[in-house]
């Protein structure tokens, strides 16, 4: 099978232009095919508190009104989603912008209100593969904005990491599949006042025992669960930090 690395970024590695500029280089350094996915989490936030639209969060995902869905969009769909596909062009990594409703992407239903209301938030059904593989195989690099569409064609927020997670399973159907969660520590820390703490290697019984004493930043929690769910459905590896070949490894026990 031929290799596909799935890269999702996000939190402050899209908060500076260095980093911004980092994330490019990483993507244009991976040889291959090759997808970036984002969510926009703190240009969303920015963008909210320019407009005074309050915003909330519970476990790491986002309350998401009506308001908070049209920041999204304009946020994550539209300025971030742009400046990433122009940045690869530039470094000569031929990019697409696409959402979860261009091309019938991804399709997800609204998540029930109980026993949270998460609002305009969507859980994943399907992925379509057939365009994936059709823009691969043309060495287009694909980068998919964290937002789904509903059977109703209604336009959803849906975590990044759920999306990268799901598209990752999706396509190991057809390509050896790497997942990697790009972000602003070295990978998963036993202590997280502690950067040189790294757990290299993290199976499912070691995060849930983690998780009951609440020793994982909330806001790591659905990247790991993703990652989890990636392993269990065809997923290759899984990999967290901010190098590829280093941080954390997720394995199946």
């Amino acid at each position: 099978m031929e290799k596909l690395t799935i890269i999702k970024a996000g939190g402050k590695v899209l908060d500076s232009a260095l980093e911004h500029q980092n994330l490019l280089n990483l993507v244009k350094s991976i040889s291959g095919k090759k997808m970036l996915v984002h969510g926009g989490g703190i240009f969303i936030d920015e963008l909210c508190h320019k407009l005074h639209i309050p915003t909330q969060m519970v476990n790491g995902r986002r309350i998401t009104s009506p308001e908070n869905m049209d920041v999204v969009l304009m946020a994550c769909a539209g300025k971030l989603n742009k400046q990433l596909v122009v940045g690869l062009n530039k470094l000569g990594v031929t990019s697409l912008g696409l959402c979860g409703g261009d091309l019938n992407l991804i399709t997800s239903h609204k998540r029930e209100p109980n026993p949270i209301n998460f609002g305009m938030v969507g859980d994943i059904d399907t992925v379509n593969t057939e365009w994936l593989n059709w823009l691969l195989q043309k060495d287009v690099t694909p980068v998919v904005s964290s937002i789904t569409q509903s059977n109703e064609f209604e336009l959803l927020n849906t975590n990044a990491d759920t999306v990268a997670a799901h598209l990752a399973a999706a396509m190991s159907q057809i390509y050896n599949v790497q997942l990697f969660f790009y972000f602003d520590k070295p990978g998963v820390l036993r202590n997280a006042e502690d950067e040189n703490s790294v757990i290299a290697t993290l199976d499912v019984s070691t995060f849930e025992a983690m998780k009951s004493k609440k020793s994982i930043h909330t806001g790591m929690l659905p990247k790991l669960q993703n990652g989890f769910f990636a392993l269990n459905n065809g997923v290759a590896k899984v990999s967290l930090g901010t190098t590829l070949d280093t941080g954390t490894r997720l394995v199946l026990l």
